[in-house]
């Protein structure tokens, strides 16, 4: 997954879906640049597990999101 999002080059927070064969191979299905973001999406959850609160949450994605915004321009 970390590999997809570096070669798409892609920012902030995507979501990267992969299968794995039946050899255990992995296979990248999609990248979702908007990912949900309900309290019960799983970035929100994983973030909570890393003690970061929802709140906490968006107003990182919105910063990071600012952010790359200014480097464009």
């Amino acid at each position: 997954a970390l590999q997809a999002f570096r070669a798409l080059g892609l920012r902030v927070y995507p979501r990267v879906d992969v299968i794995l064969s039946d050899t255990r191979e992995p296979f990248v299905l999609e990248a979702n640049t908007i990912p949900g973001m309900t309290e019960a999406s799983l970035l929100p959850e994983a973030a909570a597990a890393a003690g970061i609160g929802y709140p906490d949450l968006c107003a990182q994605i919105i910063a990071l999101s600012r952010a790359r915004t200014k480097d464009t321009k």
